[in-house]
């Protein structure tokens, strides 16, 4: 095989594979050398040729996580399955661009770093993710919340700290192979092979500090009995266009909830997917769903849209959550902030490319209230919100210990989203040190603790109820306090070595 043809099967391999180490599979084991083939061929580039390289590198990366995005477009637009691998193609090429300049800086940055050249790559290349616009905001740590003895460090960190140690593992493995074929340069191998141990073992302990800090919180902390129903409805379903078809849809709901409470009399909270009902509690058609929470003395929280009409020439409609007490009160609502462009929200001069993708339009909603739910002070996180870390990081400063996410996942059909959506959940928690709960329409529902471990949850279209225990808590970490400060440190770190590298060129 040419040598071209080699180099190229390398980068994609290695872009490929992340697919797989990502959920639904988790193969994490991959992880720690998945990145070598990549490496290798960067290693020997420089430049253009190296930049080209690092884009392939990272758009086969983006391509093989995201491949969901195809049945999606194709099943809930009307553009069809070949457009849709086209939206594809353009949106891997896009968001592979970091990686394009990570290659691009490979070789001065390992000129700048000298003997400490494996340290230096991680932090270029942690520093190249994070400094990257992420529309799904996937980082190379992530993978590993499934393992909370390491992955609570990032409880400290943030997920930038698990994303070193990954890339900085490869880069070891890049520098052994090196180190074989010239027979040259063991002592600086030894010396990068025992940083890595020492930093691998900081980590560890980080997370079992943070192991402990939660245990005692929850030794501390009363169980609430919780139930997060999944509906299992037909995402291709029509909604319902009149209060009649809404009646039954929400007496369906209705029913099936007071089935769960009426097995289980210790339940205390119902929690309802995004969208779950038509319009606000207070609607006619929602009177069975409403009357729930005082006929079982439980609280009530939901999905479902609000309207506007304090402008009589323009209605706003907002995609909302919904608190409702055992007395029957329902509380301030809480509207989603950030809307996913396309699906939610446009400028007004696209806003015919929504209608063309029969999407809907949502106002933004303003502010996150915090919900004083006894011993549980929870906010509410819509779908995608969930997913974002400055802004879940938020509520969590401001003293909430509950986090809930009412989601509608159901137009990803059977792909690899609905576990992706819930690992990028479910390692907010861990990062946050606070536990999750978590409602979706069609899966995956779950109940997360504040280490970010699963401790239940529903399979794809089933119709069920998620019935357990939560402790509510807060376990906040450095990360809570200080935000991004490693990736930071690690943006600041491959400045001063991109300056010697260049330094050094101009001296020559």
């Amino acid at each position: 095989m040419p040598a071209a043809a080699l180099a190229i099967l390398a980068l994609v391999v290695s872009g490929a594979v992340q697919a797989w180490i990502a959920a639904p599979h988790s193969w994490i084991a991959l992880h720690p050398v998945a990145w070598v083939p990549a490496l290798c061929v960067i290693a020997r580039l420089s430049g253009r040729r190296a930049f080209l390289a690092g884009w392939v590198v990272g758009a086969s990366a983006n391509a093989a996580i995201f491949a969901w995005l195809v049945p999606t477009i194709a099943s809930f637009t009307q553009l069809g399955a070949a457009l849709g691998g086209v939206a594809l193609l353009l949106f891997a090429a896009a968001h592979g661009l970091y990686a394009g300049v990570f290659g691009w800086g490979f070789a001065a940055i390992r000129r700048g770093a000298g003997p400490a050249w494996p340290l230096a790559i991680a932090a270029w290349f942690t520093a190249c993710e994070f400094l990257a616009p992420h529309f799904f905001p996937y980082l190379q740590g992530v993978a590993w919340y499934v393992e909370p003895r390491l992955f609570l460090a990032a409880a400290t960190t943030g997920i930038a700290g698990v994303t070193f140690l990954v890339l900085l593992a490869n880069a070891i493995a890049l520098q052994a192979i090196e180190v074989l074929r010239s027979r040259d340069g063991v002592r600086a191998l030894a010396a990068n092979g025992a940083a890595f141990v020492a930093l691998l073992a900081l980590a560890l302990g980080a997370a079992a500090r943070q192991e402990a800090r939660i245990g005692a919180a929850e030794a501390h902390t009363t169980p609430l009995r919780v139930a997060v129903v999944q509906p299992g409805d037909d995402p291709h379903a029509e909604p319902p266009r009149s209060p009649l078809e809404a009646r039954a849809s929400a007496d369906a709901l209705a029913e099936k909830v007071r089935a769960v409470l009426a097995a289980d009399r210790a339940i205390r909270v119902v929690v309802l997917p995004e969208k779950a009902l038509e319009f606000e509690p207070s609607r006619s058609w929602n009177r069975t769903l409403r009357d729930l929470a005082p006929a079982f003395g439980v609280e009530l929280w939901t999905g479902g849209s609000a309207t506007d009409r304090s402008d009589p020439q323009q209605r706003r409609y907002f995609n909302s959550a919904f608190r409702l007490t055992p007395d029957g009160v329902e509380q301030p609502r809480y509207d989603k902030n950030v809307l996913v462009p396309i699906g939610e929200w446009m400028p007004d001069r696209l806003a015919w490319v929504s209608e063309a993708l029969g999407r809907s339009r949502f106002a933004m909603g303003e502010g996150m209230p915090i919900h004083d739910a006894g011993a549980a002070r929870f906010a509410f996180l819509i779908c995608y919100e969930a997913i974002l870390p400055a802004y879940v990081r938020e509520p969590v400063r401001r003293g909430a210990n509950l986090l809930v996410n009412l989601t509608y996942d159901g137009w990803f059909g059977d792909t690899a989203e609905p576990a992706q959506h819930l690992m990028l959940v479910a390692a907010q928690a861990a990062q946050l040190g606070v536990p999750i709960l978590r409602s979706t329409t069609t899966g995956l529902s779950a109940l997360i603790d504040a280490r970010g471990r699963i401790t239940a949850r529903t399979a794809l279209f089933e119709s069920r109820a998620l019935v357990g225990d939560v402790r509510a808590l807060a376990a906040p970490g450095l990360y809570v306090a200080w935000g991004d400060w490693f990736a930071w440190c690690c943006v600041a770190g491959s400045a001063v070595a991109l300056g010697r590298a260049f330094a050094y060129g101009r001296r020559r």
